[in-house]
């Protein structure tokens, strides 16, 4: 299939210019919502129950979804995704300014926005090989990547600046605003249908899922790979999310230095996905997941080796650590692209996400029973181990280091 390169370009950057305004107004209204419920609460297990919800609908829902994403119009389903998260948006607003917005109801709102993004994730991730040719995969995703930390710096400041000023109802309101972006551009988007396949067309969403693993596992190297990334994420989340907490009690440091060495790892995942966004890595994709995921290793170890009085090293490990992550994560999602024809793809990223999704609780649960324990930094340092483990587990499978040698598609 020839592609104008003019026209897939001005296709891509139109969508996720609408996704970018969506992605930082979700993020502040999320951000708003969570530190209502800390101000009103201070219960670390409502927090709890808040992430959960939060999670929930992209483990468990996933390998469903991933079949209506494959049978319908993925534009149109993306669109009823913004329009469901805007309509909770004005139902809680509304809620705020009758006096009625309780916890439930902004749990329960939590839960909905969560199963619009299970829905539209997969079906942007899908939509994108439809799009954009493949020796550019690589590139859109690192840019995709860095969209994504670009709105991770941006909306926390945007929240912080504006949560003490604005009463929460009204704050919810710019989640509108945003949906309406996000609808705008992919409604002028013309997005290629999906190629017709000889499949009977009767809708089994049990046994599109289980077709979805089954394509996966057909090829093994794609399918170990999803294995070790799950790995990677139950070892490299809850390091991640215990930064704030090694930066307080081991290096003695307060709120503001933690909220320096999350910056610091931002900036390097922006930087890390501009950078395989200009570049595109290497042919051989492994070549460069693989160094990636060493550093991360490395890094992490690093962290928790630290003195006491390495604070800064600690915020330059933690660049160093964000700078390598797109290197493997988005590689990863253009293997899965590229190897998947575009017709069964949502099936198969709804099995990669709930996955990935299951994999992160699991880990956090385990950070905070040992943790505590042996300490924060003897935690990271086990994490940086277990993610060397995965290197040598993809280097010791054939499957997988031949695993970009052959295209399915």
């Amino acid at each position: 299939m020839k592609h104008s390169i003019a026209k897939w370009q001005k296709t891509f950057y139109t969508i996720w210019a609408g996704q970018v305004i969506s992605l930082i107004t979700s993020s502040i209204v999320q951000y708003a919502i969570i530190w209502n419920l800390t101000a009103i609460t201070k219960s670390a297990t409502t927090l709890s129950i808040a992430a959960l919800v939060g999670f929930l609908p992209m483990a468990l829902f996933s390998p469903f979804i991933g079949s209506i994403v494959d049978r319908y119009d993925r534009k149109k389903i993306m669109i009823f995704s913004d329009l469901s998260i805007a309509t909770v948006a004005l139902a809680m607003a509304v809620a705020g300014m009758t006096g009625k917005l309780s916890i439930p109801v902004m749990l329960l709102a939590l839960f909905i926005r969560a199963i619009g993004s299970a829905f539209h994730q997969p079906c942007l991730q899908a939509v994108t090989p439809l799009i954009v040719p493949q020796e550019s995969l690589a590139k859109c995703n690192g840019y995709t990547y860095s969209f994504h930390s670009f709105s991770l710096i941006l909306s926390p400041a945007i929240a912080a600046a504006i949560f003490p000023i604005m009463p929460l109802h009204f704050i919810i309101l710019l989640d509108i605003l945003g949906a309406a972006m996000g609808i705008c551009t992919l409604a002028v988007s013309v997005i290629p249908k999906l190629p017709q396949n000889n499949e009977k067309r009767e809708f089994h969403i049990l046994g599109d899922a289980l077709d979805g693993l089954k394509l996966l596992s057909s090829n093994k190297g794609l399918f170990i790979l999803m294995f070790v990334g799950s790995l990677f994420s139950l070892a490299y989340v809850p390091a991640n999310s215990l930064y704030p907490l090694l930066c307080m009690t081991w290096f003695g440091g307060t709120t503001t230095h933690a909220g320096i060495v999350e910056t610091g790892f931002s900036i390097g995942t922006l930087l890390g996905g501009f950078l395989l966004g200009l570049w595109g890595g290497t042919k051989n994709k492994m070549h460069t997941m693989m160094p990636a995921l060493t550093v991360i290793g490395v890094s992490l170890m690093g962290i928790g080796l630290l003195p006491a009085n390495g604070f800064v090293f600690f915020v330059v490990l933690a660049v160093i650590t964000g700078l390598a992550a797109p290197l493997f994560s988005s590689l990863f999602m253009s293997l899965i692209q590229e190897k998947i024809k575009p017709e069964f793809l949502g099936r198969v990223l709804g099995v990669t996400s709930s996955m990935m999704a299951l994999a992160c609780p699991v880990g956090l649960s385990l950070s905070g029973a040992f943790a505590e324990k042996i300490g924060v930094n003897n935690w990271v340092v086990l994490s940086g181990v277990l993610t060397l483990l995965c290197v040598l587990l993809c280097l010791s499978n054939k499957n997988v280091r031949e695993v970009n040698s052959s295209l399915e598609k």
